[in-house]
């Protein structure tokens, strides 16, 4: 008998065996305890979680003390409680009893504040209280409309309105929902810092000049300064730029409003991804690249940045990044790929190799998600962290998503899949944006439910789909993985929104 508990990102799976006697589980908590009981007495797995061994993901046998006298086990790390200098009772051998009942007590799984372990996309989502806010860039990197759009999603904490930039195209924007700010950046070397419906006051000049010299191309257009995905746990942003025409990147230091050193890719082909991203639970920054060389950079000291390269065999290319930070578990479409490519791995427990560059090896896949047809293939993707939900699009055009279940627990050293999946279209007159990537996904505030927002080439029309409603059948039913009936999202599913 199997039984998953569910508490916002934290999951807890256990299985008790045909026998009644042993207990297996597998979770994403850093640090519990498991109480396990038998007729007269319980044993204790101490599963206490240490900064060198943060996480305990799975374990096999435990049980209830034996019915006759017999030990009172416990664990910690895999070893009784008497090798960590905690009593055992000792008695003569007995029969294994049934488990009664069981009982877990732990942390929950670490939550990245909202905005934080999203790739560098378009646009942002600030989620305040109750309220949230999008920030909407009306330019690309092959675009020359200027300016970024301020809108209420959830709430009514703004007057909807339009942040002029002068001459400077936006290409993306990041928000730190923990101090309020965003940070934008245009398709040259300027560095928009926000807050609010305006610039951010405080900061002189505004807009910053990164190191950027040069451009970078990608398959969707170039630019000097290419994006930027936020850091809110260390209060820093990411630009991805070009470094005398060498893509790289270079950290913004939002305390101090003063940039870092940059630094180059050392992805063997010169490439870094579309859309990279920060984990900031495990220090690491994602690139997967156009060339299918998925770069994992540790910025634990981000002066010193250590670099490990990961070749992935896949149709068509690598095209942005995405991760649920509360697993570990990695995301990157492909561009060209129909029905969608996905390579998915499960980095909590990744092996780093280091070298001139080093390498990474983690358990992994290529999923084929079938039904999942999307414009230029799958481009975009995007986690709504806390929900182990997340979303796939296309780019260009088309008007098609496609809604992801993910792993709830990750470091057993099974090879990670996505479950669930469900392609709709959106209808409404849609189409989907340019790049960089048009898509953020956020976890609600009312609610819960995880959110995608995608907005068209041109900014002038966002739609928001709640992915939780989607992947629901009874709300979205769908045949072969796709929408059935019209194939488009019920009204109650798609609202959208006209951008000012």
């Amino acid at each position: 008998m199997s039984k998953t508990y569910l508490n916002g990102s934290t999951s807890f799976k256990t299985t008790v065996d045909a026998t009644g006697k042993y207990l297996s589980f597998e979770t994403n908590s850093p640090s519990f305890t498991v109480y396990v009981k038998g007729t007269h007495a319980f044993d204790i797995y101490d599963y206490t979680g240490t900064p060198g061994h943060p996480n305990y993901p799975s374990d096999t046998g435990l049980h209830a003390p034996l019915a006759s006298g017999g030990k009172h086990h416990g664990k910690q790390h895999g070893k009784p409680h008497g090798k960590e200098g905690k009593q055992e009772k000792e008695g003569k051998q007995g029969k294994q009893g049934k488990i009664s009942h069981y009982l877990v007590c732990g942390q929950p799984a670490p939550e990245v504040p909202p905005g934080s372990c999203e790739a560098s996309g378009s646009l942002s989502a600030y989620v305040n209280g109750t309220n949230v806010t999008a920030y909407i860039p009306k330019g690309a990197w092959s675009s020359s409309a200027t300016g970024i759009d301020v809108v209420n999603v959830e709430g009514s904490s703004i007057t909807n309105t339009q942040i002029p930039t002068g001459t400077d195209v936006i290409n993306s924007i990041a928000t730190n929902s923990v101090t309020g700010q965003s940070v934008a950046t245009a398709n040259n070397n300027h560095v928009y810092v926000l807050k609010g419906t305006g610039l951010d006051p405080s900061v002189s000049p505004n807009p910053l000049t990164d190191s950027g010299v040069g451009t970078i191309s990608f398959s969707g257009g170039s630019a000097t300064s290419t994006g930027v995905a936020m850091d809110a746990v260390h209060n820093k942003a990411l630009i991805g730029l070009s470094i005398g025409g060498v893509a790289g990147f270079q950290f913004l230091d939002l305390a101090t409003n003063t940039f870092e050193p940059p630094f180059a890719t050392q992805n063997p082909g010169g490439q870094i991804s579309e859309d990279p991203l920060v984990d900031p639970i495990r220090n690491l920054l994602l690139s997967p690249s156009e060339d299918n060389n998925y770069e994992i950079v540790n910025v634990a000291n981000s002066t010193s940045p250590q670099f490990f390269e990961h070749h992935v065999t896949i149709v068509g290319e690598l095209d942005s990044a995405a991760e649920d930070c509360s697993t570990g578990i990695i995301l990157a479409p492909a561009e060209f790929s129909s029905p969608s490519q996905v390579e998915i791995a499960d980095i909590s427990t990744a092996v780093f190799t280091p070298g001139s560059p080093g390498n990474w090896t983690a358990p992994e896949q290529v999923q084929t998600l079938t039904g999942s047809v999307l414009s230029a293939g799958a481009s975009a993707a995007s986690v709504a962290q806390g929900t182990h939900t997340g979303v796939i699009t296309g780019e260009f055009g088309g008007d098609t998503l496609t809604a992801i279940a993910l792993p709830t627990t990750s470091g057993a050293g099974a090879t990670p899949a996505i479950s669930n999946w469900v392609t709709c279209a959106t209808g409404g007159g849609f189409s989907m944006g340019l790049d960089p990537h048009t898509l953020i996904a956020y976890k609600s505030p009312n609610g819960g439910h995880a959110i995608a927002l995608m907005v068209n080439a041109g900014a002038t029309q966002m739609v928001a789909v709640d992915l939780t409603a989607m992947l629901d059948g009874t709300t979205v039913p769908a045949t072969g993985n796709v929408c059935t009936g019209s194939g488009t999202l019920p009204a109650t599913v798609a609202s959208f929104f006209a951008l000012p």
